[in-house]
Protein backbone atom coordinates (compact mmCIF):
# COMPACT_ATOMS: atom_id res chain seq x y z
CA UNK A 1 0.00 0.00 0.00
CA UNK A 2 1.41 3.15 -0.69
CA UNK A 3 1.10 7.05 0.71
CA UNK A 4 0.21 9.36 -1.40
CA UNK A 5 1.87 12.85 -0.16
CA UNK A 6 0.17 16.19 -1.26
CA UNK A 7 2.49 18.14 -3.19
CA UNK A 8 1.15 21.25 -2.09
CA UNK A 9 1.82 20.52 1.63
CA UNK A 10 4.90 22.95 1.51
CA UNK A 11 2.39 25.75 0.73
CA UNK A 12 0.57 27.88 3.22
CA UNK A 13 -1.89 29.03 0.52
CA UNK A 14 -2.15 27.42 -2.76
CA UNK A 15 -3.77 24.30 -2.81
CA UNK A 16 -3.68 23.13 -6.66
CA UNK A 17 -6.99 25.44 -7.44
CA UNK A 18 -6.88 27.00 -10.95
CA UNK A 19 -8.86 30.23 -9.29
CA UNK A 20 -7.64 32.23 -6.12
CA UNK A 21 -10.27 31.25 -3.15
CA UNK A 22 -9.71 34.08 -0.72
CA UNK A 23 -11.58 37.03 -0.95
CA UNK A 24 -9.04 39.88 -2.26
CA UNK A 25 -10.64 42.68 0.32
CA UNK A 26 -11.21 40.83 3.03
CA UNK A 27 -8.12 38.39 2.75
CA UNK A 28 -5.51 40.64 0.64
CA UNK A 29 -2.58 39.19 2.30
CA UNK A 30 -3.87 35.60 1.58
CA UNK A 31 -5.32 35.98 -1.73
CA UNK A 32 -1.29 37.80 -2.63
CA UNK A 33 0.56 34.92 -0.65
CA UNK A 34 -1.64 32.33 -3.16
CA UNK A 35 -0.90 34.11 -6.37
CA UNK A 36 2.68 33.77 -5.23
CA UNK A 37 2.62 29.91 -4.54
CA UNK A 38 0.74 29.67 -7.56
CA UNK A 39 3.30 30.90 -9.61
CA UNK A 40 5.82 29.12 -7.63
CA UNK A 41 4.01 25.51 -8.90
CA UNK A 42 3.70 26.53 -12.80
CA UNK A 43 6.90 27.90 -12.62
CA UNK A 44 8.17 24.36 -11.12
CA UNK A 45 5.95 22.43 -13.74
CA UNK A 46 7.52 23.97 -16.46
CA UNK A 47 11.51 24.82 -15.85
CA UNK A 48 14.35 22.49 -16.52
CA UNK A 49 17.59 22.82 -14.14
CA UNK A 50 18.84 25.32 -16.69
CA UNK A 51 15.91 27.71 -16.42
CA UNK A 52 16.32 27.53 -12.47
CA UNK A 53 20.15 28.20 -12.72
CA UNK A 54 19.41 31.03 -14.73
CA UNK A 55 16.15 32.69 -12.82
CA UNK A 56 18.60 32.30 -9.49
CA UNK A 57 21.80 33.59 -11.32
CA UNK A 58 20.10 36.75 -12.06
CA UNK A 59 19.27 37.35 -7.58
CA UNK A 60 23.14 36.08 -7.02
CA UNK A 61 21.21 32.89 -5.85
CA UNK A 62 22.90 30.67 -8.43
CA UNK A 63 25.22 28.80 -5.64
CA UNK A 64 22.66 28.19 -3.14
CA UNK A 65 20.77 26.35 -6.16
CA UNK A 66 23.78 24.30 -7.14
CA UNK A 67 23.99 22.90 -3.51
CA UNK A 68 20.19 21.69 -3.39
CA UNK A 69 20.74 19.49 -6.79
CA UNK A 70 21.97 16.17 -6.76
CA UNK A 71 22.72 13.90 -9.83
CA UNK A 72 19.19 13.01 -10.35
CA UNK A 73 18.41 16.31 -10.48
CA UNK A 74 20.59 17.03 -13.71
CA UNK A 75 18.03 17.94 -16.34
CA UNK A 76 15.12 19.48 -13.97
CA UNK A 77 14.79 19.42 -10.14
CA UNK A 78 13.05 16.40 -8.81
CA UNK A 79 9.44 15.99 -6.70
CA UNK A 80 11.73 15.52 -3.54
CA UNK A 81 13.96 18.73 -4.15
CA UNK A 82 10.32 21.17 -4.68
CA UNK A 83 10.47 22.20 -1.65
CA UNK A 84 13.79 23.33 -1.48
CA UNK A 85 13.51 25.02 -4.61
CA UNK A 86 10.53 26.64 -3.12
CA UNK A 87 12.31 27.77 0.00
CA UNK A 88 15.22 29.06 -2.30
CA UNK A 89 12.12 31.21 -4.35
CA UNK A 90 10.98 32.26 -0.95
CA UNK A 91 14.41 33.93 -0.24
CA UNK A 92 14.09 35.92 -3.80
CA UNK A 93 10.60 36.37 -3.24
CA UNK A 94 11.23 38.60 -0.18
CA UNK A 95 14.71 39.95 -0.82
CA UNK A 96 13.97 41.09 -4.44
CA UNK A 97 10.57 40.88 -5.27
CA UNK A 98 8.93 41.94 -2.24
CA UNK A 99 12.00 43.91 -0.53
CA UNK A 100 11.83 46.06 2.23
CA UNK A 101 11.30 49.19 1.17
CA UNK A 102 13.79 50.87 3.65
CA UNK A 103 16.00 48.20 4.37
CA UNK A 104 14.95 46.63 7.94
CA UNK A 105 12.56 43.85 8.06
CA UNK A 106 10.53 42.09 5.44
CA UNK A 107 6.79 42.71 6.54
CA UNK A 108 5.44 40.83 3.78
CA UNK A 109 7.76 37.47 4.95
CA UNK A 110 6.52 38.23 8.60
CA UNK A 111 2.96 37.98 7.46
CA UNK A 112 3.74 35.13 5.23
CA UNK A 113 5.23 32.93 8.28
CA UNK A 114 2.58 34.29 10.67
CA UNK A 115 0.38 32.03 8.76
CA UNK A 116 0.44 28.48 9.70
CA UNK A 117 0.88 25.86 7.10
CA UNK A 118 -2.32 23.76 6.36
Amino acid sequence: MSVTINKYDMFRFYRGEEINPFDKEKQNAQHQFWFYESVFEREFLKNDSSDWYSFFSMHDLQKDFLQILSESDYERPTQGKKKQVFELWLTYLFKYKLYPEYGGENKDEKVYYSFELN
